[in-house]
């Protein structure tokens, strides 16, 4: 048995490439997820209020260099901590006046279909899957009130739908922490 130090894997024998390639990767997602110091959580602090801002900002905002910063940013996008960056669009500003709620209920075999549906319109802005009687809670944005009729209607292909109106928006959280 063999016992790597940097990714706290233990495997038998020799590894191949793709497998070193694994365990290097599993390595340095578990470090990251267990071990976030205090200037990781900043990074990912301010990055998520303001994205766009250099690194050399950055540093200097958490009392680190701009090459530290970057190594740093680098290594949780590796990791997976970060995931991307994106810009928060105000619906209404792009004729988006509307939002609804919608609960689909369907079976397990439909459950890929509706993922793949999801996918496919531009109306939905997210679906989760849920436990309980409902399989999916997703939130749809659109400008009239008959693009929601085809929404719902295009939803209860193959299920149930239950949807209620967004009278307003008091919280959008946009970070973690």
């Amino acid at each position: 048995m063999i016992y790597d130090i940097h990714s706290g894997l233990a495997h038998h024998g020799k590894v191949s490439k793709s497998a070193a390639s694994l365990f290097e990767f599993i390595g340095a997602t578990l470090i990251a997820i267990m071990n976030l110091d205090k200037k990781d959580r900043l990074i990912i602090k301010a990055l998520q209020q303001d994205a766009r801002q250099s690194l050399s900002s950055l540093g200097r905002r958490i009392g680190l260099s701009q090459p530290a910063v970057s190594e740093r940013v680098k290594k949780l996008e590796e990791a997976g901590v970060i995931r991307g960056y994106s810009a928060r669009i105000d619906l209404r500003a792009i004729g988006l006046r509307l939002q609804a709620v919608v609960r689909v209920r369907t079976t397990h075999e439909h459950v890929q279909w509706y993922v793949t549906l999801f996918e496919s319109m531009p109306e939905v802005l997210d679906a989760v899957r849920v436990t309980g009687e409902d399989c999916f809670v997703v939130r749809c944005a659109f400008a009239e009130p008959e693009d929601l009729e085809r929404v719902v209607d295009a939803f209860a292909a193959r299920g149930s739908v239950a949807t209620s109106l967004v009278l307003s928006h008091p919280l959008t959280k946009t970070s973690y922490g």
